[in-house]
């Protein structure tokens, strides 16, 4: 998720590395492949948990 969390925070400062995106999807592919699950499927919700949180972080100096 850490991975997922930095090529997302990257691609909103539109600064998104070749080596950030390739180690995000590498990572994926493993997982995917360590549980039996689709890659995409995977990713999906992956991105949707980084994405779209349940729970607002809180604000620095907060929580």
């Amino acid at each position: 998720m850490a991975l997922e969390t930095r090529a997302w925070e990257e691609i909103r400062e539109g600064r998104l590395t070749v080596e950030t995106a390739g180690a995000a999807q590498a990572a994926i592919t493993a997982h995917a492949l360590a549980v039996g699950e689709s890659r995409y499927e995977v990713e999906q919700a992956l991105k949707a948990r980084v994405r779209q949180p349940a729970e607002p972080p809180a604000p620095e100096g907060e929580g």
